[in-house]
């Protein structure tokens, strides 16, 4: 079975700055287990959900933003048991591991040196995680060098669309995904450049066809105008089964999906 884990839904400026939701990433666990992109409270996600970062085999940055990457050097000790043990694989956009001028990088020398392994991926770039296949994808972001990522699961193809435009070549990298997460960080009629509204949302999710969309990384104004009119909306208009994320909900992929609350504080 294939566990995806989501450390917080939240994305942009003022969500990140004020927690409207959390920012702590998705943990995908499918024999391999991979961060991908842990923002501000990462840790202590992973510390409420009992999840052990140093069992954690790959950390992904999908561009240099902080709310993609703000706990990524914790987790990155984390997983080589506090610098003790050289293991791992770090991995994502040129401006996060290395800086493009006017972004980044995400992370210190130092840190890239403790782990096994530390690249940059470019669209097309593919890795294995263990028995785990990753592909890079196109993006349409702020940060030129952004992409997003393809997982060939046990279970099927997972789709991350990261932060992006709606443009057609963004869209066909995910053709055939089972699960399509897509980070939607505005809501109706209330698009900006270099994101996706809640209308992208269900053109891409038409276009795709997955057995499940699920929606994220919402912004501040996404959250106030409601975000389960936003799933209710991205599913009536592409006829595609749609989940919006809640701070540490699981997906469970096998022969069914099943969405399922996480943890919740007292």
């Amino acid at each position: 079975m294939t566990r995806i884990t989501f450390l917080g839904t939240g994305g942009g400026r003022f969500a990140t700055v004020y927690q409207v939701r959390r920012t702590g990433g998705i943990y995908l666990e499918d024999g391999a287990r991979v961060h991908l992109d842990p923002g501000p409270g990462a840790a202590l996600a992973m510390r409420f959900l009992r999840l052990d970062p140093a069992k954690t085999d790959a950390v992904l940055i999908s561009h240099c933003h902080p709310d993609h990457y703000g706990d990524a050097e914790v987790m990155l000790e984390g997983m080589t048991a506090c610098s003790f043990s050289r293991r791992g694989v770090l991995a994502g956009s040129k401006s996060s591991i290395l800086g493009n001028g006017d972004y980044g990088p995400a992370v210190s020398d130092y840190h890239r040196r403790i782990v096994l392994e530390a690249r940059t991926m470019l669209p097309g770039d593919a890795l294995s995680v263990k028995d785990l296949g990753v592909r890079a994808t196109r993006t349409a972001h702020s940060d030129p060098d952004g992409i997003g990522f393809r997982f060939s699961t046990s279970e099927g193809d997972v789709c991350y669309v990261s932060d992006t435009e709606l443009k057609e070549d963004v869209a066909d990298e995910h053709v055939g995904a089972r699960v399509l997460i897509m980070s939607v960080t505005r809501p109706l009629r209330s698009r900006v450049r270099n994101h996706m509204s809640t209308e992208d949302a269900a053109e891409m999710a038409s276009a795709i066809g997955p057995e499940v969309a699920v929606i994220t990384h919402f912004g501040s104004k996404m959250v106030h105008d409601g975000v389960e009119a936003q799933r209710r909306y991205v599913e009536d208009s592409s006829g595609v089964r749609t989940i919006a994320a809640e701070d540490f909900m699981v997906l469970d992929m096998g022969k069914r999906i099943r969405a399922r609350r996480g943890w919740r504080p007292g």
